[in-house]
């Protein structure tokens, strides 16, 4: 259960940076919207029954202990999201804020972990983006319908 993954002294508080920025296709709730299950005061009003897209969805800001306050979304301007195992981390950035993951200490941390071995770092700000490396590579995320 995700619940039990979450280091102690995280939670979403009152982010629900992914409600806006992740689609979700069992809500018919398209990318860079406002979920309309999300309120700021009360977060996820349909949390217990929440679709199966958003269960498994994996904040990295809150499942992982080593990333600090600034890393939460809300702060960040940028959800933090990984696939493939671990090996493609995503940057979902807030269309209001596209370029805040330039800002430090995000930009090096990125490029960082871009340069590992085998390890993917994509930055996106809806349908554009970056793949983060040694020449950063313009990338395009396919549209898929809600």
């Amino acid at each position: 259960m995700v619940g039990d993954l979450i280091p102690p002294g995280k939670s979403c508080g009152d982010c629900g940076l992914c409600c806006k920025l992740m689609g979700v296709t069992a809500l018919a709730k398209p990318a860079g919207k406002w979920c309309r299950h999300f309120s700021k005061t009360a977060g996820c009003t349909i949390y217990e029954t929440r679709p199966a897209d958003c269960r498994v969805f994996n904040c990295l800001w809150l499942l992982t202990d080593a990333l600090g306050p600034e890393w939460k979304p809300a702060t960040a301007g940028f959800v933090l999201h990984s696939e493939q195992g671990g090996a493609r981390l995503i940057v979902e950035c807030d269309p209001a804020r596209p370029h805040d993951w330039r800002r430090e200490p995000y930009q090096a941390t990125l490029r960082r972990w871009a340069a590992a071995p085998g390890m993917e770092v994509l930055v996106f700000a809806g349908l554009r983006g970056v793949r983060l490396g040694t020449v950063d590579g313009a990338v395009r995320r396919a549209e898929t319908p809600v």
